[in-house]
């Protein structure tokens, strides 16, 4: 199967544009009738309202563009996350649309088909929580929904189906799920999780990761992805629209910006970062091993809380000293 091509920063105004145009038609191809088709009539008038709520949202929201450095960490970190509370402060804007260029999710569990990988999140802070709306790409959305499932009873779409769904999701991305985050409270699915996640194996992280389902992993690629925005590794660039964009949008609504900020790690290597008991008066080791990347609490006294820092994977040791080969170190357990 070919590779669906990225999407890229420079793209996504554009999206917006048309997007929030599309969730405020009222006709019979807009997005209020395609959200709400084939639910009961309690369910299709909450989504009727939710897509217009959202082209409200869209229309005041700040554009984010994840590189593929910082989604990747993301998604890793997200899977040590400690037990966290969310607060407003941890967000980078009130309404935003966050692309990865990444997927966040796989696109296959095992050997069966799981949904479209997702690539991007809405969110809008209301009440006590934030609301937030998964994306995947349209493309490879249509692809999982041609194949069918015989086990499940259900047959291929036949190539005049795709060609309506096409036109009825006529956009770069599609919506998947939506869900809340609740502010001040731990959310279900880190409320199991250790509050201290350094000591944990590969093989640990590994199969806590595989128990995760995708919305969970999305969700935590998401609040990831906003706290290391908050952090000193992360560093942004204003991403302007082309300018045939900015003319297109300036036709849907004046009022819509056509920048972007582009989030990338700042740092690509492994620094060196000496501890304390790396000089003298320490324990005087004689060598240097690698730290790999972990959560640590970190006490912020304007809040009067810690809140979770990532450390990212560093050297430990003295200087000129040598590195120790990961692969030839081996554990010694002690009853």
């Amino acid at each position: 199967m070919p590779k669906t091509p990225t999407l890229q920063a420079r793209q996504l105004p554009e999206i917006r544009a048309e997007l929030a145009q599309w969730l405020q038609d009222p006709g019979e191809h807009g997005g209020p009738e395609t959200w709400a088709r084939g639910f009961d009539p309690q369910t299709a008038a909450r989504e009727r309202q939710a897509a217009k709520d959202w082209a409200v949202s869209l229309k005041s929201a700040e554009l984010f563009y994840a590189s593929a450095d910082m989604t990747r960490l993301a998604v890793s970190a997200g899977m040590a996350l400690p037990a966290y509370r969310l607060h407003p402060e941890d967000l980078p804007a009130p309404h935003g649309l966050l692309l990865w260029e990444e997927p966040v999710t796989d696109t296959y569990d095992g050997t069966e088909l799981v949904g479209a990988p997702i690539i991007g999140v809405t969110w809008a802070v209301y009440g006590g929580g934030v609301y937030i709306r998964s994306w995947a790409r349209q493309e490879e959305w249509l692809t999982s929904m041609a194949k069918g499932d015989p086990q499940a009873g259900l047959r291929d779409l036949t190539p005049a189906e795709v060609r309506l769904i096409r036109q009825q999701y006529p956009y770069p991305i599609v919506c998947m799920s939506g869900a809340r985050l609740p502010f001040g409270k731990v959310p279900g699915w880190l409320a199991m999780a250790p509050e201290d996640t350094s000591s944990m194996s590969w093989a640990e992280m590994e199969d806590h990761t595989r128990s995760s389902n995708r919305i969970e992993q999305a969700e935590r690629a998401l609040v990831v992805t906003w706290l290391l925005m908050g952090q000193s590794l992360a560093s942004e660039e204003s991403v302007e629209a082309p300018r045939s964009s900015a003319k297109h949008i300036a036709r849907i609504d004046p009022n819509l910006l056509t920048a972007v900020r582009y989030v990338r790690l700042r740092h690509h290597a492994v620094p060196q970062q000496a501890g304390p008991e790396d000089g003298a008066g320490g324990r005087g080791y004689r060598h240097r091993w690698i730290v790999r990347g972990h959560w640590r609490n970190q006490y912020y006294p304007s809040r009067e809380t810690h809140r979770p820092i990532w450390i990212d994977q560093h050297i430990k040791g003295p200087d000129g000293a040598p590195i120790l080969d990961p692969e030839k170190l081996v554990n010694v357990l002690r009853r």
